[in-house]
C-alpha cells in the first residue's frame, strides 16, 4: 500500500512484544516533526525511524515490556540502525532511556526458587546469593520459576519481549521456594530479612498460601521500618480477594492484566494496587526463553520499575515510589480505583520518565495497603 502523509495509518503488530504501533507517513520535514511531536507525548515508550521513503513511529502500546529495551538489549539510541517489517532505517529521536539509566546500585531481591546465575540473561548481574532453606550458597533453580521472575526484572535478551524491565539494576537471587512450590512461613521469612540486611531497596515476592505467614508479615512490617519496597503477586485464583504474603499492609499488591481486560486467574479486590501483563510472558529459563503466565510474571515487572523510579529519584522513600506508580497507572475499568486493576495498569513510562516535582506524599490510594 502505498503511503503518504495525507494517508499516515496505525497497524498493530502481534508477537513476543505484543502490541507494537507502528506508524507510517511520507518522510518529510513536516513528518518528522509531527512524529516526533506524536513521541513525545506517547506515553510509552518510542522511537522516530527514517526508513526509505518513509518516516515511522514505534511506540509501545501498554507494557508487554514495552520499551525498546525489549526490541534490543542495549536500547535504542539516535543514529542507531533498525530493521522494521524487513526495512533497515536509521533512528531519528527516542523517548526511551530506560537502558541508560545508572541503577546498579538498586538491589532487588527475588525470593522464589532460586536464580539460574550462569543463564545468559542473567549472568554477572547477580549478587552472590542464599539459600533460606539451608543457610548455604546454593541458588540454584530446578524449578525455573524464579529465573523466570528474575529475567523479568533485570534479564537481557536478544529476542524481542524476552526481556526484563530495568536491565540496569542489581540482582539479589534468595532460594527460598523448592521446585514443588513449596516453602515454609520461617523460609520467607528469613528470605526477606536477609534481602534487608545485604541492602536490598525492593522485595519481589511471586509466590502464595493461603494460610497466614505470620513470620513473614513480621519480616514485611521490619523491611517496611527499613524503607524497602516489598511487591507481591496477587495470586492465581481467580477472586476478589489476594492471597498472603500479598495480603498484609505495606506490601505492594500486583495483578495481571491483559489486553486491557483482568486475567482470568488473577486474584483482586480491595488490597489490589495496580495489574501488569501476566499472560504468556516469555523470559530467561533453564538456558533458554520460556513462557509462563501468572499474577507471579506480572510481580517482577513493577517490582523492575520501582527500582528504575528509585534510580531516578535516590531520596524517595517507598512508600512515595509506590505512590508514584500507583498515581501515573494508567486507569482501566471503573473510573478510578476498582477491584479488577487496583489503580490501573502500570505505565513504565510515564513511571520512569514522568516529572513529578515534589515526591509524591504517600497518602490517597496508598491508604488502602499500607
Amino acid at each position: 500500500m502505498p503511503l503518504t502523509a495525507a494517508n499516515a495509518f496505525v497497524t498493530w503488530a502481534r508477537g513476543a512484544a505484543r502490541g507494537l504501533a507502528v506508524q507510517r507517513a511520507a518522510d518529510t520535514h513536516l513528518a518528522r516533526v509531527q512524529l516526533r511531536a506524536s513521541a513525545a507525548q506517547d506515553g510509552t515508550p518510542s522511537a522516530v525511524v527514517a526508513l526509505g521513503r518513509d518516516v515511522v513511529l514505534l511506540s509501545g502500546a501498554a507494557l508487554r515490556t514495552a520499551s525498546a529495551v525489549a526490541r534490543n538489549p542495549d536500547g535504542l539510541r539516535v543514529g542507531e540502525r533498525v530493521t522494521v517489517e524487513g526495512e533497515t532505517g536509521t533512528v531519528l529521536h527516542t523517548d526511551d532511556g530506560f537502558a541508560e539509566i545508572e541503577a546498579r546500585s538498586v538491589v532487588v531481591a527475588v525470593v522464589d526458587t532460586g536464580v539460574d546465575v550462569h543463564h545468559p540473561a542473567l549472568v554477572g548481574r547477580c549478587l552472590p546469593g542464599w539459600n533460606a532453606v539451608d543457610g548455604s550458597s546454593d541458588v540454584s533453580d530446578a524449578a525455573g520459576h524464579g529465573t523466570h521472575v528474575a529475567g523479568k526484572v533485570a534479564g537481557l535478551a536478544p529476542r524481542p519481549g524476552d526481556g526484563g524491565v530495568a536491565p540496569g539494576v542489581t540482582l539479589l537471587p534468595i532460594k527460598a521456594v523448592d521446585a514443588q512450590g513449596r516453602f515454609s512461613d520461617a523460609s520467607i521469612a528469613a528470605g526477606i530479612r536477609h534481602a534487608v540486611a545485604r541492602g536490598a531497596r525492593v522485595v519481589n515476592l511471586s509466590l502464595r498460601s493461603d494460610a497466614p505467614l505470620p513470620l513473614t508479615a513480621g519480616a514485611i512490617a521490619a523491611a517496611r521500618r527499613a524503607g524497602v519496597l516489598v511487591v507481591a503477586a496477587s495470586g492465581n485464583e481467580g477472586r476478589n480477594a489476594v492471597t498472603y504474603p500479598a495480603a498484609y499492609p505495606g506490601v505492594l499488591v500486583v495483578g495481571s492484566a491483559d489486553a486491557g481486560r483482568r486475567s482470568p486467574f488473577s486474584n483482586g479486590g480491595a488490597r489490589l494496587d495496580l495489574v501488569a501483563p501476566g499472560e504468556r510472558i516469555r523470559s530467561a529459563e533453564a538456558g533458554a526463553y520460556r513462557e509462563r503466565s501468572g499474577t507471579s510474571m506480572a510481580s517482577p515487572q513493577v517490582a523492575g520499575a520501582a527500582a528504575l523510579v528509585m534510580a531516578r529519584n535516590p531520596h524517595w522513600t517507598a512508600e512515595q515510589v509506590a505512590t508514584w506508580l500507583q498515581r501515573t497507572a494508567r486507569d482501566l475499568g471503573q473510573p478510578g480505583r476498582d477491584v479488577d486493576f487496583g489503580a490501573g495498569v502500570l505505565d513504565l513510562f510515564a513511571a520512569v520518565h514522568g516529572a513529578p516535582g515534589p515526591a509524591p506524599a504517600a497518602a490517597g490510594a496508598w491508604t488502602i495497603s499500607w
